[in-house]
């Protein structure tokens, strides 16, 4: 079962920039909640805003907004921020039906990196080439995240969407025994050396001192060619 979060709004009765940022100066988040058949537009107060969104799990389980008195479970659709202060300036939620399957994306959580063999025995390094899947189940069966053992990952191998276990309920959208969309979620490979890169500069640096003793013998025999004559 997914945590659930609330938050209290009230109906938007301005609309337009110019009003936008005056219910920012209130401290006050513009917000649109989209239906399947009508849009709300809300406002949210940014302190109990910002405290909810602080938590992870927000951005991916069903939240219950209060407007007026009537209660609507959602879940998070886009966030916009302020580039400079990172506060939110907008919100956008999905209404959902309790009772009806939506797709959503599911944070992936790595687990035993730190003891994984490709790491800890290989020398190799962990790359996260996916951090998010998405999924389908209804509203309530949301997961927190999506965990992926790399513990017995080693150089040169990777694990695949094919390789998440899903708990009962939900469902890949994109991946399961689809071979198409099995995309690699997470590799391990070595690192290359930094001798290599040494190895190069000392190749260029005998090159060039070849080039100057080539260049001296030239000029020594043109010398040699010019006494001769005289």
């Amino acid at each position: 079962m997914a945590s659930q979060f609330n938050l209290n709004a009230t109906k938007r009765e301005n609309l337009g920039k110019r009003a936008a940022k005056r219910y920012r100066k209130d401290n006050l988040v513009p917000a649109e909640v989209y239906g399947e058949k009508n849009n709300q537009s809300i406002l949210i107060n940014s302190f109990e805003l910002t405290k909810q969104s602080s938590d992870p799990q927000f951005y991916s389980n069903v939240i219950d907004i209060v407007i007026d008195k009537k209660n609507i479970e959602v879940i998070l659709k886009d966030v916009q921020r302020d580039p400079q202060k990172s506060n939110i300036t907008h919100i956008d939620f999905l209404a959902v039906n309790k009772d009806k399957k939506i797709a959503v994306n599911v944070p992936i959580k790595f687990i035993n990196e730190e003891s994984c063999v490709g790491i800890k025995i290989s020398g190799g390094i962990i790359s996260h080439i996916i951090t998010e899947i998405e999924v389908s189940c209804l509203p309530g069966d949301i997961p927190e995240s999506l965990e992926v053992n790399v513990a017995n990952l080693d150089i040169n191998q990777s694990l695949h969407i094919t390789d998440v276990k899903l708990p009962k309920g939900v469902d890949f959208v994109h991946g399961g025994e689809d071979k198409e969309h099995d995309t690699a979620i997470v590799k391990c490979y070595k690192p290359v050396e930094e001798v290599i890169e040494d190895e190069v500069e000392q190749t260029e640096a005998s090159a060039e001192v070849a080039a100057d003793e080539s260049n001296d013998d030239k000029s020594k025999e043109v010398k040699d060619e010019r006494e001769t004559k005289e």
